[in-house]
């Protein structure tokens, strides 16, 4: 059912994503995080392409492995998308023993870290070992790519799944840059297992109210009842063709929020999926 904004907004603030970092390798997954890196560049001023080697140790000395020859190739091509698109874009080659330490390492001076779903995944379309433990460690917001549509146009639906705590903002507020400047629109979805009151029906009016401040257009918002939260917002990212979902990181930091239910919305998402912080009120 549709909510009406009729409170006070809420302050969602304007983020601005200063730097979009795409982790890319030679495998599939990578062109889809490359397009979506593409896609949400008009919401940063810079694009950066990083790609992440072997090292083999002998001595003191640390010679890369023959990937890094194809590491190149994938990072040329990158900007070579980039440039097609009159975009400027930086690209980095990083020799490390660990892909996610080293990823770790970057994004934090990054905004948005872009990253593809691996083919290690637990069941086709789910995302990867190493999706899942950037999604676990990372500070800030991860975007997990997959093949279809996302953030890119025409007229992106950005699925935002939220509780009624004041957490929910910051979701919403990068939710807003991203369709402000994709040209999108947003979707606000609340699911409970016990359903919702006065409280969940004021906080939804609230981030509606800020988000016609901050887009321009109201958003469509859901609330619902549901004993499995994650495949009901999942099953409504399908039903609706939305292109992006995003949720609050899972962890004990989200004891109110989606918590632990936001992995399994990564894992079973029919979209690419966006995980950010979801910072104590």
């Amino acid at each position: 059912m549709a909510i009406l904004p009729r409170h006070r907004p809420v302050a969602l603030g304007r983020p601005t994503l200063d730097r979009v970092l795409c982790a890319v390798d030679a495998g599939r997954a990578s062109a889809d995080a490359i397009r979506e890196a593409l896609a949400l560049a008009p919401c940063a001023t810079r694009l950066g392409f990083i790609t992440i080697t072997d090292t083999l140790e002998t001595g003191s000395d640390r010679i890369a492995s023959l990937a890094a020859h194809r590491a190149r190739q994938t990072l040329e091509s990158a900007l070579a998308l980039a440039s097609a698109r009159a975009l400027a874009a930086e690209t980095e080659l990083v020799r490390a023993a660990s892909v996610v330490d080293a990823l770790l390492a970057r994004a934090t001076m990054a905004d948005l870290l872009v990253v593809g779903s691996r083919g290690d995944a637990p069941h086709p379309g789910a995302a990867g070992s190493v999706a899942t433990a950037l999604v676990a460690r990372a500070s800030g917001p991860l975007l997990v790519a997959r093949s279809g549509a996302g953030a890119q146009g025409p007229h992106p639906r950005i699925l935002v799944a939220v509780d009624d705590g004041a957490a929910a903002a910051s979701l919403v507020a990068l939710a807003g840059a991203i369709a402000t400047a994709c040209h999108g629109y947003v979707h606000l979805v609340h699911v409970q297992g016990r359903g919702y009151g006065a409280q969940t029906r004021h906080r939804l009016a609230e981030l509606s109210t800020a988000l016609i401040e901050q887009t321009g257009s109201e958003p469509v918002v859901d609330v619902a009842r549901a004993a499995n939260v994650a495949a009901h917002v999942c099953q409504l990212a399908h039903d609706s063709s939305s292109s992006l979902l995003v949720v609050g990181r899972p962890g004990p930091a989200t004891r109110r929020g989606l918590g632990a239910i936001a992995e399994r919305i990564l894992h079973g998402a029919p979209c690419s999926v966006l995980v950010g912080p979801t910072p104590a009120a």
